[in-house]
């Protein structure tokens, strides 16, 4: 199986969608900007990457897994809105993984991800406790799942 079967990272997805080298001369409100922190050391991947907007759409991306934490953190502190619709997520582990480490994250789309069937265990469902919104249309996704691992309130479309 390649690696287009198997899917992409999340952090991949966004290293590529908001490389420096995509945006030479976009700077400004929306656009993000070029973060070079001052605790990492030379030829760290964590410099000279964007600072990314605070609603991020990857929908269609063949994301399947989460990738690298500390890189999620390093650059989705500002993101609010996260649309994952129509990728390859079918491990409520991994999104846990990305919701995990966006803390200012309130709203979710998880439409049309393969997840009908898959157990939402009760640590992992904790990450989902500061998500206001979650949008699940086409996951399969049972009300059981939903309403006896997550335990937490909030509105579903």
């Amino acid at each position: 199986m390649s690696s287009t079967e198997e899917g992409r990272t999340f952090v991949e997805v966004i290293n590529e969608k908001y490389s420096p080298e995509n945006f030479p001369c976009r700077r400004g409100l929306g656009m993000g900007v070029v973060v070079v922190p001052t605790a990492c050391p030379q030829g760290s991947p964590m410099k000279d990457r964007l600072n990314l907007p605070s609603v991020l759409v990857l929908n269609g991306c063949g994301i399947s897994k989460a990738g690298d934490q500390s890189e999620i953190a390093a650059f989705c502190a500002h993101v609010m809105e996260l649309d994952l619709s129509h990728n390859k997520l079918q491990d409520w582990h991994e999104i846990g993984k990305i919701v995990s480490n966006i803390p200012n994250l309130d709203f979710l789309n998880l439409s049309s991800n393969p997840l009908g069937g898959m157990t939402l265990e009760p640590q992992c469902a904790e990450a989902f406790s500061r998500v206001r919104r979650l949008v699940l249309n086409n996951t399969q996704v049972c009300w059981d799942t939903l309403w006896l691992e997550m335990h937490v309130e909030m509105p579903f479309f």
